[in-house]
């Protein structure tokens, strides 16, 4: 067992964020009281693989994107499916953030559309639910964290197991980043493809309706085990695909289990 965290509430199993509030016990870490830090009845719970420095795929850079090469890397895909989106304003940003509106692509009646959604899923399910709390403490606002998706539990997490096996999409960027060392002192790390081409993260959407953000489409990112070298910087990599995947991936009737699992290291620079 690599390690333990506890938190006061039960958090998606799907996602890849630790509970950041409360301590996190480690393999090495000596014996701890939870009625003595006054957690008694503290839910304890254990990540089928547990981050060791931060979220994982929290930030990534679009600052390389036009909307040409994306509209041209789309296009070359198939001569069958064009892009039906009209030019959207690809606003290049170094430090994409979570919960921040972000472009996505995906195949609609034959036909590539190309949406900004916002960055962390909020489930169909929530339809007639608010986005935020109504009231300063109220607890009534989608709270768990979603902008990542472990493929380990993609078909079968509650907030993503729909989107899985029907909504599927690919997110493009420039890199993405990871951080290592120790709190107050972190060193960011940026990744990248050796070529210089874009990245096309494989990802879910979804679309609900509340009260007080209107309709709201969002999207997540899938991560899984990391591999070769990315593994010296965190447990866990995003889901990267070629352009020859992208229509075995946008097809939930295909098999996406080699996709979700081939990391690929070689593809990628760290700078």
């Amino acid at each position: 067992m690599r390690g333990y965290g506890i938190g006061r509430e039960k958090r998606e199993v799907g996602g890849d964020r630790k509970p950041s509030s409360l301590p996190r016990l480690t393999a090495r870490a000596p014996p701890f009281s939870l009625r003595a830090k006054g957690w008694e009845g503290a839910l304890l719970y254990i990540p089928a693989v547990l981050p060791l420095d931060s979220a994982m795929c929290g930030r990534f850079d679009t600052s390389h994107l036009t909307w040409a090469d994306i509209h041209a890397q789309l296009s070359q895909f198939t001569q069958h499916f064009p892009v039906v989106t009209a030019p959207i304003n690809m606003e290049p940003n170094d430090d994409v953030r979570p919960t921040t509106a972000q472009v996505t692509a995906r195949l609609q009646d034959g036909a590539w559309v190309l949406e900004k959604m916002r960055w962390g899923l909020v489930p169909f399910w929530r339809n007639g639910k608010p986005l935020k709390d109504t009231e300063k403490g109220k607890g009534d606002g989608f709270k768990l964290t979603t902008f990542n998706c472990r493929v380990e539990t993609a078909q079968t997490a509650a907030t993503f197991k729909g989107a899985f096996a029907r909504r599927r999409c690919i997110v493009p960027a420039s890199a993405w980043y990871e951080w290592t060392g120790p709190e107050g002192g972190k060193t960011k790390h940026r990744f990248a493809r050796t070529d210089g081409k874009a990245l096309w993260f494989a990802g879910l959407w979804d679309r609900c309706t509340t009260p007080d953000a209107g309709e709201v489409a969002s999207f997540t990112i899938l991560t899984g085990p990391s591999e070769g070298w990315l593994g010296d910087y965190h447990t866990r990599a995003p889901v990267i695909l070629e352009p020859e995947e992208w229509g075995a991936w946008l097809d939930p009737a295909q098999d996406a289990g080699p996709l979700m699992a081939a990391v690929r290291a070689e593809r990628f620079e760290v700078g």
